[in-house]
Parts: C-alpha cells; structure tokens; sequence
C-alpha cells in the first residue's frame, strides 16, 4: 500500500496528473488499422490524414509500419500519409492520433454579389465523369426546378439541398452515378452527394465532395462523405445524406477533399482497413501531462502512450480489481454467502452495457429455463460433464431466443444479451440445482439473492467513468488494492452478518449472572 500509495501522490502532486475526468466535448482517440497482402513488389499505401483546420484540432499522431517507409504529403489542401516499401506477405500498418471537434457552423449571407475566387471556380466549379454537371438530364432539371436568381445564391442552394435530400430516396444498395441517381430517384449516400455537387456546379455555384468520420460512442467510427458550397467567402458544409446544412455536427471529422477513397493502395494484391476510436474523458494538456510526465520513468510507464485496442482493453482489465474488492468484503466482512467467488464480478462485467433491471431480469430469465431444463434431466441420471453441456446449450437457446425477441419488439437493448457470459450462467445453474437438492429452496435460494446483490454492489464500478479513469490512470491502486485484500484476508472477528445471527445471546452487563 505504502508503494502505491508513494507513486499515486507522486503523480498527482507532483506532476499534476488529472485525478479527475474532465468530460471534455468533442474530444476523441482515433486509430486506423490498414491490412496489405503483397508479392514482393515495391508499392504503396495512400491514406488521407485529418489536418487542424476549422472546427477541428489534430494532435498527438503516431504510425507503427514496421519495415514499410512512413511520410506525409500534401496534396490539393488534403494531407495523405504514404506508407512504401517491399510488400512481401502480409503487413500491418497503423496511424493513431487525438482530435478535438467543435463542430463548424457557416453564417449564411441573405445576398452574395461577388464571384467566386478563381482557383475555387476553376477546381470545383467544372464538369468532370464524376460529376457530369452538362448531361442533359442535369440541366433540363435545372431549367425544371426554377432556381432564385444568381444574387440569391443561399435559396439556390436551398433549393437543390431540398431537393436531393426528400426527391431522391436513400438506398444503401443503389447506384453513386450522379446521372443515374438522377434518373432513379434513388442513391446510396456516395451517390446523392455525388448529384448534390453536380447540380450545385451546374447552377454556378462551385462546390465539391469531402470524405471524414463519424464518432459514435461505443462504436466504430463510420466513413462519411458530404459536401461542401461555396457561397460568399466561405465553404458551407452540409449532407443530403446526413441531414444538415450549414452546421457540420461535432461528431463529424474530416479527413481530406475530393473524389478518391480514404485509403487506396499500389501493386499490392489486397487492402483492407478499420477504424477505432474512444472517446477522451481529459483537456488535451492534460493527456499531454499523462502521456509524458517530467520524469522519464513515469513517461515510459504510462498507459496513454500504447495502442487504443490496448488501452479499450486495459481500461476495463484495470477495474476488475475494484470489484473483487468489493466481493472480498461482502464476503468477509459483511459475512455473505454467493454462488463462486468471483461470479458477481464477472456476470457484473457482462451487464455494463445493459439497464440494472434489465439486466437482471434477463440473467433470472435464463437461469430460471437453466434450472427447469436442469431438474428435468435428474431423471436421466446423465454423467456430469455431458449434463453441463446440455445446460450449455439451453442458456445459448435461450439467449438466441432474447435476440429474436429483440428483433419482433424492436428492443434493441435484448440484443446485448448474446454477450452474457454463457459458461459461468451454466456453472451458476448446476450450483444452484445442486444447493436446491442438498440444502433445500430456502438456504438456496437465498445464496442465489446474496449473489444477485452482489452483482448489484460491483455494477456501478464497471459503468463508473470515474473509476475507469482513475484505475487506467492510476494503475499503482492496484498495490493497494492488494494490501486491503491482505488485511482482510487476515481478518479472524465477527462479521457484520454474525452480530445479527447472535444477538440474541448478547447480553448486557445488568442482565450478567
């Protein structure tokens, strides 16, 4: 405890690492994953990169390429990391960085008499095959549609918006040709803004296509793509797709400009990629404080420098111990008796994502069939390893049943319910058979409430973005932790559960023969 406890002030006191989550809006942790198969040939891996532009702030980047060469290019305004070298097999190339997105929001004139910058006209204001703004389809709808006139050029764009946003449908299947979208009524996201940016060039005003994310929390991130109009002296963001104009949301980051994929790649044979992200519960000083304190030793052992799969991970290995501490009190403190040590823990752990009550009810649900299937195969006098695996079997018929019952309810939350933990609900329901026979419904059963109070103790800490914080950043509690489980491991005194059993022999000194 004295080490722990000696590192942890350290930290805080002296190189001011945070104690707290802050909570900070719009700040992010973001990793790309690229997967390449090549054949020896020299190639290369093109990814465009996000830059700090208006609302949005880039910082903190990293690339691990192993043998592959790593550098930065600018191209057209966009950022492209390039990876090159022999590709021989498969490599592995990752980029992380940390973003802070404030959302960006284009004041609108009412009248717009000056025109366009020249090189905004020449590169987004002509046709191209990707935006073929003089097919005839193009232009007998612009005659069709009766724009405002040129001073007017925010009703223009209104118009268009409004348009493509409710005349064309959303089909996640459909074409991303802009003219045949146009014919179709119909587009995938790709496809609509593609016809958004052509009818906006057709009708004079230069505009163009720009590739991003969007930031979901507990989720990976989604490939975006919307578009961008300039109108009066500025780009003004907005998506058919998405559903804004004039206000890009904070969960949006862009990536770069343009036409061509995220991520795209030369003689090599296959290319794949992924996006992870998490979001950041510090200011960007204070990551920066986390990641390399003043002194070298605590720099080399901070948590915040390794990967963010590691760090998902890290983060909810780290708070485990917290809840077997609490399990270790209940249990020899307050003198409670639960179905295996640590099952609270574990089954606390698989509820995180759930609602309390949901959660509970789903884990009675299945350990009630669990125990009516369990007294139903008494009769078969079975050997014990095939009856668990039947019991095994039923909890996963019953958890593929909460999912289809998910999907006819519309309840959306049942479908967590395929990441219980299947082995330690079936272990839960032999014990629970097993007390029921030897013991008796009562004691049983009661055993059964202990453990379900205790899953209810451990729940908060699990879904505690404090407690998170604090173990991830703090990974030296852990040594204290482990001094308060040596101290009450050696604890010989009555528990709270044993002053209440006998406190009808307790007596006191008038009553003493």
């Amino acid at each position: 405890m004295a080490a722990g406890l000696a590192v942890f002030g350290l930290k805080v006191f002296a190189y001011r690492v945070p104690l707290s989550p802050t909570d900070v809006r719009g700040l992010w942790q973001v990793a790309l994953h690229i997967t390449a198969r090549g054949e020896g040939r020299r190639g290369s891996i093109n990814a465009m990169l996000p830059s700090s532009i208006e609302g949005q702030t880039i910082f903190d980047e990293r690339s691990t390429s192993g043998p592959l060469q790593f550098s930065i290019r600018v191209r057209d305004g966009s950022r492209f990391g390039v990876w090159s070298g022999r590709f021989e097999g498969v490599h592995e190339v990752v980029y992380e960085f940390r973003v802070q997105s404030f959302g960006r929001r284009a004041p609108l004139p009412e009248r717009v008499t000056e025109k366009p910058p020249d090189d905004v006209q020449r590169a987004y204001g002509r046709s191209s095959p990707v935006y073929p703004m003089s097919a005839p389809q193009v232009e007998a709808l612009i005659e069709e549609l009766r724009l405002p006139k040129p001073p007017d050029v925010v009703g223009r764009v209104r118009t268009l918006y409004a348009f493509v946003t409710h005349e064309v449908a959303s089909a996640r299947s459909a074409g991303a040709d802009a003219v045949l979208v146009l014919e179709q009524r119909e587009g995938s996201r790709e496809g609509k803004e593609r016809l958004l940016v052509t009818l906006l060039r057709a009708a004079g005003v230069p505009a163009r296509n720009v590739r991003g994310l969007e930031l979901v929390e507990d989720a990976q991130p989604i490939e975006r793509i919307w578009t961008e109009a300039w109108i009066g002296d500025r780009w003004v963001p907005m998506s058919a797709g998405s559903g804004f104009f004039g206000e890009q949301p904070v969960s949006f980051i862009m990536a770069g400009v343009g036409d061509r994929p995220v991520v795209e790649g030369t003689q090599v044979k296959a290319l794949a990629h992924r996006y992870h992200s998490a979001r950041e519960h510090l200011r960007p000083e204070e990551i920066a404080t986390a990641m390399a304190p003043d002194n070298p030793a605590l720099a080399t052992l901070s948590l915040y420098t390794l990967p963010l799969a590691t760090q998902t991970s890290l983060r909810l290995l780290l708070v485990f111990p917290v809840g077997a501490f609490l399990v270790a009190i209940l249990r020899n403190v307050v003198g409670v008796e639960t179905f295996g040590t640590f099952l609270p823990v574990l089954i606390a752990f698989a509820l995180r994502n759930f609602d309390i009550l949901t959660g509970i009810g789903l884990v009675v649900t299945v350990l009630g069939v669990g125990v009516v299937g369990r007294l139903a195969l008494e009769r078969l006098r079975l050997l014990l390893v095939p009856r668990l695996a039947i019991l095994l079997c039923l909890v996963i018929l019953t958890v593929t049943g909460f999912a289809l019952v998910a999907r006819s309810t519309e309840m959306s939350e049942l479908l967590a319910g395929v990441l219980f933990p299947i082995v330690i609900l079936t272990m839960l329901i032999e014990r629970y058979s097993i007390a029921l026979a030897e013991e008796g419904w009562r004691p049983a059963t009661g055993r059964l409430a202990w453990s379900i109070v205790g899953i209810v103790v451990v729940y908060p800490v699990f879904r505690s973005v404090a407690v998170g914080h604090l173990m991830f950043s703090f990974p030296e509690l852990v040594l204290c932790i482990m001094g308060l489980l040596v101290w009450i491991g050696g604890y010989t005194g009555y528990r709270l559960s044993d002053l209440l059993r006998f406190r009808l022999l307790a007596r006191s000194e008038d009553d003493a023969p």
